[in-house]
């Protein structure tokens, strides 16, 4: 059964601490500047050059996943905005 989440906040922090826990030590000293998608349901990454590879990767190994995005040495894998007042439904399609 794959977890639900309430909102992209929950899977960023689930992910995060997948990594945190799992991967960072290894990844930051091995793979600095490249991309990992971790399946917040499963608990694997997936490393790649690129993120859209990332994310095909662990498409691939779980098409109904749930992915958080982490370039390895850096604080964000992107610069994002968000709306309180926005729809939410953008997540579900």
């Amino acid at each position: 059964m794959i977890k639900q989440f309430a909102n992209p906040q929950e899977i960023a922090e689930a992910g995060q601490k997948i990594y945190e826990t799992k991967f960072r030590a290894n990844y930051e000293s091995k793979h600095p500047g490249y991309f990992v998608a971790v399946d917040v349901s499963s608990e694997q990454a997936f490393v790649a050059q690129q993120p859209e590879e990332a994310l095909r990767q662990a498409q691939v190994a779980s098409p109904k996943g749930v992915f958080h995005l982490i370039k390895i040495g850096s604080s964000g894998a992107f610069r994002v905005g968000y709306n309180s007042h926005a729809s939410s439904d953008w997540l579900f399609r």
